[in-house]
């Protein structure tokens, strides 16, 4: 249960955990579209939940200085989090050359890394991005963590919310989730998966982890609703398929600016996208994902837009 007074921020202890040289910036990779349940204030600090935890969270100095209520999710949370085993020095070194806006885009967004997030909840996250944008993304995410989640904590006059259980996500919920997490059509959508995963044995999702790639891709459209661009988010933000590029209108123009202008005529047919994570794939090799990532953080920034997902 949480606790019946507010806490601060100022009251819990910190911990820090030695970064050991290994890029890391927190704004690139928190806010560049692949988690929607953190927020930076103002003095640099990123809040956030995960796996029923409240985090606060800022690097200094090379290490990870954190808070969190009521404790870590799990030994060694952050390494796996944010995938600190992942050699990121070792791709800028491997993939110089390749591209120039590949390189201009690892100088100027250093330390943005890929994350290993709940597959179930990347699943059901992705479910809520379908011509969507990353602010309403995240309301909408807040929302149901809200609505159908459990109250956490209230710190600092914030109030924390886990995401919901797929318990909680049923036909009932979706006038809810349509309506007051200004959902519409993605809510029906995202109530009819979550039924077919529950039908699933339990830890499908976390079990995709260990099947190679093409696999992963072809359990997770086995699921109404979830097509190839959700598959792949799923496949590159969770399950550790570094391979795996998620291709939406914003990459589709970034292939057809800098690699594939005979695109450009043509709209994203299924054939469209195979050629284009094809391509991104025989050009940067196991780590297409990763380059993908930093390409479209590239796109966004230039076009100083919320970008549709």
């Amino acid at each position: 249960m949480p606790p019946s007074d507010p806490l601060r921020w100022a009251d819990l202890p910190t911990a820090s955990l030695d970064l050991r040289g290994a890029p890391l910036d927190l704004r690139w990779t928190l806010a560049c579209g692949q988690a929607f349940r953190w927020r930076e204030s103002p003095d640099g600090w990123w809040m956030g939940v995960v796996a029923g935890s409240v985090l606060r969270v800022r690097v200094e100095d090379g290490a990870l200085v954190y808070a969190v209520y009521p404790e870590l999710p799990f030994p060694r949370f952050w390494d796996d989090y944010l995938r600190l085993e992942f050699d990121l020095e070792g791709m800028y070194v491997d993939l110089a050359g390749v591209d120039p806006t590949l390189d201009y885009a690892f100088a100027r967004w250093r330390g943005l890394r890929v994350l290993r997030q709940d597959p179930t909840e990347t699943i059901c996250s992705f479910l809520c991005t379908t011509a969507n944008s990353i602010p309403r993304i995240t309301r909408a995410i807040e929302g149901m963590s809200r609505l159908f989640g459990e109250s956490l904590a209230t710190i600092d006059g914030s109030d924390y919310y886990s995401f919901p259980g797929l318990e909680a996500l049923t036909t009932a919920a979706a006038p809810q989730l349509e309506r007051e997490c200004n959902l519409g059509y993605r809510a029906h959508n995202l109530v009819r998966a979550v039924e077919e995963i529950r039908a699933r044995p339990p830890g499908w999702a976390d079990s995709l982890r260990s099947r190679p790639y093409a696999e992963a891709k072809a359990e997770l459209t086995g699921v109404r609703g979830v097509g190839p661009k959700i598959a792949d988010c799923v496949c590159i933000f969770s399950l550790d398929k570094d391979e795996a590029v998620p291709v939406d209108t914003h990459v589709r123009q970034i292939a057809v600016e800098l690699y594939m202008p005979e695109l450009k005529a043509r709209s994203l047919t299924a054939n469209v996208y195979t050629k284009v994570g094809d391509y991104f794939r025989e050009r940067f090799g196991a780590r297409a994902g990763w380059a993908q990532q930093y390409l479209f953080y590239w796109h966004l920034v230039r076009h100083r837009e919320p970008p549709v997902l």
